[in-house]
């Protein structure tokens, strides 16, 4: 198991705000730790006061601390939705640039580009808003350049459009802390684009977040895996239900997964093998038996080198 500190996150929020914006940030980062068994990442909720912050929706999201309190951080992301042109009172952007000063990644979702453009840190940067607030944003803020696509990142400045382009950018940052096969995996578990659903606008289809951006021999594998959880099938088996031979699916999980075959199956039935220990009254045996490991003490020996924590273990804080 990686003793690699998380990456964290302090989101600070803004009456307004989309909660679906919010959740696509950081629901993928709690999956992909779920699913990992490693705290790869951790997040700060703030408001400039720390007073509770009203969505869109209108519901009240308690925040942890006001924008004052936030200590080290590894980002600064500035979520805001309507109203954002009156955000910043008398003091605010000072107060912000402040906190932004040196930190690795400075960042706005929704329209919270907006409010960097307001502070100053979006002059001479690409970046991009709402779809709503790019006439608004390129004719008030000209010396930035608005660009066609999803999310974009400017040295350390990140901007992104609305919550699917959040998701967008929230899978790739997983994929590139934790690699390509946890960012499949939690990409799977947010379902995907509905046949001919228009792409958000300036963007390319969501194709990555979806098995369908795999080949098809990699796609029945997987399917297969899945499958036969509870009876592991031989991997020869597993190769010939794909069309292919053991050797071609193999080179096949290596380029796309970055992984084994063996690997990863042995990774699905761990993870699935991890929800039922978290999530029901199973004993040992019969998590095993369920998860196709040999005896219990298999598993318990796969699970701690997989997780390094027993199978009984709570899940890892926020």
């Amino acid at each position: 198991m990686s003793t690699k500190s998380p990456l964290h996150l302090t989101f600070l929020l803004f009456d307004g705000f989309s909660n679906m914006v919010l959740a696509s940030a950081i629901e993928p980062l709690r999956a992909a730790r779920d699913l990992s068994g490693r705290r790869l990442f951790s997040w700060t909720l703030s408001s400039l006061s720390g007073a509770p912050v009203a969505t869109s929706s209108g519901m009240v999201i308690a925040v942890d601390q006001p924008l004052e309190r936030v200590g080290a951080t590894d980002a600064l992301i500035l979520v805001s939705g309507y109203g954002m042109r009156d955000h910043l009172p008398l003091g605010a952007a000072a107060a912000i640039r402040r906190k932004a000063r040196g930190l690795p990644l400075i960042g706005g979702f929704d329209t919270g580009a907006w409010l960097l453009a307001q502070i100053g840190l979006l002059a001479g940067r690409r970046a991009v808003i709402h779809w709503m607030e790019r006439e608004a944003l390129a004719e008030s803020f000209p010396e930035v350049t608005l660009v066609p696509a999803p999310h974009v990142t400017d040295g350390n400045i990140l901007t992104c459009g609305g919550a699917q382009s959040v998701l967008s950018w929230s899978l790739e940052l997983i994929g590139a802390q934790a690699g390509e096969a946890l960012r499949y995996d939690v990409a799977n578990m947010f379902g995907r684009n509905a046949p001919g659903a228009p792409p958000e606008a300036g963007s390319r289809p969501a194709e990555r977040m979806s098995d369908h951006a795999l080949p098809a021999p990699l796609r029945r594998a997987i399917v297969a895996m899945r499958e036969s959880t509870e009876q592991p099938l031989p991997l020869p088996r597993i190769a010939e239900r794909s069309a292919l031979s053991p050797r071609s699916l193999d080179r096949l999980f290596h380029a796309h997964l970055g992984m084994s075959a063996g690997s990863y199956y042995r990774q699905i039935r761990l993870s699935h093998a991890r929800a039922l220990a978290r999530e029901t009254g199973l004993t040992l045996y019969e998590i095993a038996s369920r998860t196709g490991f040999s005896s219990p003490s298999t598993l318990a020996r796969a699970y701690r080198r997989a997780f390094g924590e027993t199978m009984r273990q709570s899940p890892p804080d926020g």
